[in-house]
Formats: C-alpha cells, structure tokens, sequence
C-alpha cells in the first residue's frame, strides 16, 4: 500500500458495525493496513442517568448498575473477538489488529473523534442499523462523527456490500483531487475497478431569463466545451491513479451533461453499475464553508444505505 495505512473501525455491537468490520475484510486484506478496532461503553443507560439526577439512584439500582457494566464489558470483548477473528481470516496481520475497549469518557461519539485525531488515514462507521426511521439517515453517534471529523477521510459503511468496485464522483475542485490521490493508494493494492464519474449541472440560458437569437447554437457550443473540459479532467485523474499504481485497464469514466440531480445521478450510476463503494470531497466546487458538507456530499449520504460512502476533505 505504498506507506502503512492505519485506520480505526469504531463498532458498537450492532450488525450494521459489523457490515463495516466484514467491508474492511473484503476490500484491504492485502497490504501493510493496520487497524485499531473502537469500542465505546456507555456508562449507564439514560434512564438510570435521570435517576442519579433525581436523587433515585438507590443501592439496589446501583448494585444493578454494576452487573449491568460488566455485562456489557462482557459483551463488547466477545464482539470485539468476533471482528478481529474476522479481519485475521481474511489475511490482515495479527499484529497489525489493535483493540480498544474504554467506558466513556466525554461521550461516545466525541470519545471516537478524539481517538480518530492519532495519527489516522480513515474512520470507519457502519451507519444506524437498529432505528426503523431513516431519520437523520445515521445515527446519532455516527451523525456526530461524520460532522465533526473534517481533516481526515471517514467511511461510512451500509448494509452488507459485496462489491469491490469503486466509483469517484468528481469536479475540478481540489477536494475532488485529493480523493483521487486517496483512493488511488488503495485501490492500487486490492486491485479495485475505478470509475471517474462526472455529472454536470443542467444549464440552458432560458434559466436566466434570456432570450437570444440562435441561443440554442450558443447552448450547444457551451456544452461542446463542457464535454471538452471534462475529458481533460479526466485524463489528469487517470494519469494520477495510475501514477499511485492503479492499473490502466481497471480505471474508466463516465459523465453526464445536464443533469437535473447530480446526486441523483451519482446514486442512480452506483445502483446500476453495481458498485460497493462511492468515493466524494467533502465539499465541492459550490461549497458554502459555513457548513461542514458540501450539499451534493450530503444528498448522497442520506441515499447511500446500500453502499460504503468515503467522504474526504
């Protein structure tokens, strides 16, 4: 993998966690990767955290509250055996697997994200598994983690994914040539196909408002440019794959003029291609700093739940 890549796969005990350990076992088995497997204990439920407030917490409560934890420690030592036996079957070196079991210390989440600050090239997090409402489109512990994080890539990893082949959605931002960069040096160790994908924005001058003679040629012209630019993006992410050492015959691209739903595409494209992973910066060339997710990165984040979503800054 060029240089040792070292990431942390936060898990909870849930099966949408363990899609996440099975996703990091099927796609980078190979190579020097080093993995810190995460997992936070809550040290109470919140309810008996009412109680204690209300000054309800009794010693029989407390006595509970105590086998309660160990049942808990219990249960996430056996999960976390479960995923490394996972990681070490599918050829990761034992001693590249850590463990880290820890109550919480501020909160689960902000526990993870401050772990994650150590020196990593991803955090990984399977998305909300147990709620029956798409609500936030994550839950609240991978929600927090997905905003907060922004100066090192986080994967999120839905459902039970299959597929090794990876789809970037670009533009010519520079967030999109660092995903490029990123993704070129794993998918140039497990050997991944890699499709550069480009949907670009409908444009017609009756949008604003104009009405020109021969505004149908001057629209045409436009888009004869547009494609043009796009061709020549794609070669400069093609020469850059292939320099992090993706073979030729494994990268393709495909683009879409006047779109009426980039992120509508990008879904709709992972969907029929079959892909397992879609690959997108963190923001793009209409970011709005003042948010922490371009909105396109956002809008297909919510509708990602079938794929392995890499969100890079």
């Amino acid at each position: 993998m060029g240089s040792s890549k070292k990431i942390l796969l936060a898990v909870d005990g849930s099966p949408r966690s363990l899609d996440a350990v099975r996703y990091v076992a099927l796609n980078f088995s190979k190579g020097d990767l080093k993995v810190n497997l995460m997992h936070v204990l809550s040290t109470e439920p919140e309810p008996f955290r009412d109680m204690e407030k209300g000054q309800l917490f009794s010693r029989k409560i407390r006595t509970r509250h105590s086998e309660w934890i160990r049942k808990e420690k219990d249960s996430a030592q056996e999960f976390l055996e479960e995923t490394r036996q996972i990681l070490l079957k599918a050829d990761l070196r034992e001693g590249n697997l850590g463990l880290i079991l820890q109550e919480r210390q501020v909160g689960i989440a902000r526990d993870i994200i401050a772990e994650s600050s150590k020196g990593y090239d991803a955090v990984v997090i399977g998305r909300q598994g147990s709620s029956k409402f798409r609500d936030i489109f994550l839950g609240s512990v991978s929600y927090k983690i997905v905003q907060a994080v922004g100066d090192i890539p986080v994967w999120v990893v839905g459902g039970d994914i299959r597929s090794r082949k990876m789809l970037i959605a670009v533009d010519g931002s520079k967030n999109s040539r660092k995903a490029v960069d990123y993704v070129g040096t794993f998918a140039a160790v497990n050997g991944a196909e890699v499709t550069l994908f480009n949907a670009v924005r409908e444009f017609r001058l009756a949008m604003l408002d104009i009405s020109t003679p021969g505004g149908e040629e001057i629209e045409e012209k436009i888009l004869a440019e547009l494609e043009k630019d796009v061709q020549r993006m794609f070669a400069t992410y093609r020469r850059r794959l292939e320099k992090a050492g993706v073979e030729a015959r494994g990268i393709s691209s495909k683009y879409i003029l006047q779109s009426r739903s980039r992120s509508g595409d990008i879904i709709k494209e992972a969907e029929e291609g079959e892909f397992g992973t879609i690959v997108m910066g963190r923001r793009g060339l209409s970011s709005v700093h003042e948010f922490p997710l371009g909105r396109v990165t956002t809008k297909v984040l919510n509708r990602s739940d079938l794929f392995a979503l890499w969100i890079v800054p």
